[in-house]
């Protein structure tokens, strides 16, 4: 089953910009901005969801922590073959997003076991960041992951056995030669319809590589180095309670598609879209970082 009909989400309540991922983020700006604007950009994205009749599971964000980026649990969680995976975590302080209560509830409502051992990499000072690092293709049981200082090759490869997914990786990189933190930025991967900034694989056999893989099973939608910075990329197919399919996204990233590349998307399911652009300018993440797929 490649599509969730189930999103985990987390309303901020502590949102702003951290410190400690910027470096490795070429999305973040630090901007003078209104950062409450970001929870009234969450509710609003949950409404729409739910408007749509997808399953939203909410969680608030936990009093007295330090946790600016909790908005993307995507990245601590991910649910594989009937088990929870929890993924290490590169920013000290984004390591307390991952919670024991939403773990244990998500284990008693949908009866999944854990997979925890992978937390230990930190140890290390090697990490994966969830389905930020992973994008999979579940039907096809294939793992595509850009190699990043967040997205570590080893661990790539563990989790991928342990899930008897085959791993396709490649090095991504921005026109100004930047390391792209998370693979989920560049590529998305629906029912019939993959989207890939094919131009930022600058290997020409990881390239061609990765293509061919995509076309085996999908229409490959290329987009262009602007349409990733308008988050283009980070898009994501759900199904709702009545078994209709949609694209969810930001409202820049819709903007910034050509009408061809919304006909070839809605192939697969409608377009809605939602404007984040408080979250998208502080984080440096969009709509699809703000789902974790709950697969039950």
């Amino acid at each position: 089953m490649q599509v969730a009909t189930t999103v985990l989400m987390i309303r901020p309540s502590h949102f702003r910009f951290n410190q400690q991922t910027a470096a490795t983020n070429l999305f973040q700006n630090k901007d003078a901005v209104n950062e409450d604007l970001a929870m009234q950009e969450f509710d609003s994205f949950v409404l729409l969801l739910r408007k749509n009749e997808i399953e939203v599971l909410l969680f608030n964000e936990e009093k007295n922590t330090d946790t600016p980026d909790c908005v993307f649990p995507n990245n601590w969680l991910a649910t594989i073959n009937k088990k929870i995976f929890l993924f290490p975590m590169f920013a000290i302080n984004r390591r307390s997003e991952r919670r024991n209560d939403i773990v244990q509830f998500l284990v008693e409502k949908f009866h999944f076991n854990i997979q925890s051992e992978f937390l230990l990499y930190e140890n290390e000072n090697k990490y994966l960041e969830g389905t930020g690092a992973l994008v999979l293709d579940r039907k096809n049981k294939i793992a595509y992951c850009n190699l990043s200082l967040r997205s570590n090759e080893e661990v790539a490869k563990k989790i991928s056995a342990t899930s008897d997914y085959s791993l396709i990786k490649f090095k991504a990189t921005a026109p100004n030669h930047q390391e792209v933190y998370h693979t989920n930025v560049l590529m998305s991967i629906g029912n019939s319809v993959a989207v890939i900034c094919a131009e930022w694989i600058r290997n020409e056999k990881e390239r061609k590589n990765v293509l061919q893989s995509l076309s085996k099973n999908h229409t490959v939608i290329q987009i262009t180095s602007e349409q990733v910075f308008s988050f283009a990329g980070n898009m994501l197919l759900l199904k709702n309670k009545s078994g209709k399919y949609f694209w969810v996204m930001s409202a820049q990233a819709f903007y910034s598609l050509t009408e061809t590349q919304r006909h070839g998307l809605e192939v697969d399911g409608k377009i809605i879209y939602s404007s984040l652009k408080t979250i998208e300018k502080l984080s440096g993440g969009s709509a699809r970082c703000m789902l974790a797929e709950i697969f039950h």
